[in-house]
């Protein structure tokens, strides 16, 4: 066991976005350490541990069962061959709370929301790994759907939690998931809106974004996943889901935008429509 000490914490600090992230000295090299404590007050993290847990149907926000949560998606990402990050379990670091804090492995690489949208990066590198990304995640989704594992499911999927490092992916940020697999496909439509809300967002030229697009349409495996976006966002199983959806649809301009989750599922059925259509050709338009 490692016995780790630091007169002061705060020069290694990389990131505070809901935790605090050091990058830190580590057996010759560098490590992050994530400390889940200190960096919300405890009325808003029992607030959003209620909302999560009540009305979300997902695992706590306490900063324990945040580090356990992350840990155990982690493990099961890891045995379906997807390249998480490794986590040192075997040191100790003086002066922070037991089972509030974690060391895991630095990684220099390269964020896909910057990426993808980098002209000075050659597109056929960058179509590449997207290629690769569009793989990985099919057949995770396979999985979660075979196994009704909502552990397999990206609950914060966004293109800033996938990096590449010399052409491998990894993919990070697992502190929360859903306690049920009961509607395992509407969790993955769920995710693929994420991370296509994500895409458009980030990849602001729209040939490009157009290009991604088609390439999703022509090479994630799973068709049915990408139909069933359009069925969650107006046709929901749940009505009160589907009221509600419906009327934030009408009532709020701003969800009738071109970015919009409900304007990119229509745009999604639409162009998945016309490539059904006699004579239509495999581009998105």
């Amino acid at each position: 066991m490692d016995r780790l000490s630091f007169d002061d914490l705060d020069k290694y600090l990389l990131l505070k976005n809901g935790n605090f992230l050091y990058k830190i000295p580590f057996r010759g090299g560098q490590a992050v350490l994530k400390v889940y404590y200190g960096s919300r007050g405890p009325v808003e993290t029992v607030l959003k541990t209620l909302d999560n847990v009540i009305i979300m149907g997902q695992t706590s926000f306490m900063p324990r069962a945040r580090l356990r949560t992350e840990q155990a998606c982690m493990k099961v990402w890891r045995e379906a061959g997807i390249r998480v990050f490794d986590i040192y379990s075997d040191v100790e670091v003086a002066g922070l709370p037991e089972g509030g804090y974690a060391l895991y492995e630095y990684v220099p690489g390269r964020n896909f929301h910057r990426l993808l949208g980098d002209a000075s990066v050659p597109l056929d590198e960058r179509r590449g790994l997207y290629r690769e990304f569009l793989a990985q995640w099919c057949r995770r989704h396979r999985l979660a759907v075979d196994r009704k594992d909502p552990r397999l499911i990206h609950e914060n999927g966004d293109l800033k939690h996938v990096m590449d490092y010399k052409g491998e992916l990894f993919w990070f940020d697992f502190e929360m998931t859903f306690r049920s697999g009961r509607h395992i496909r509407d969790l993955v439509s769920r995710e693929l809106m994420a991370y296509i809300k994500s895409l458009h967002q980030f990849v602001t030229d729209p040939d490009l974004f157009r290009m991604y697009f088609s390439d999703m349409l022509e090479l994630y495996g799973e068709r049915s996943y990408l139909e069933n976006i359009y069925t969650v966002f107006f046709r929901n199983s749940n009505i009160f889901t589907r009221v509600g959806r419906g009327l934030d649809y009408r009532l709020r301009p701003k969800q009738r935008r071109p970015k919009s989750k409900y304007s990119l599922a229509i745009r999604l059925r639409d162009e998945l429509a016309g490539r059904d259509a006699p004579g239509a050709g495999r581009t998105a338009g």
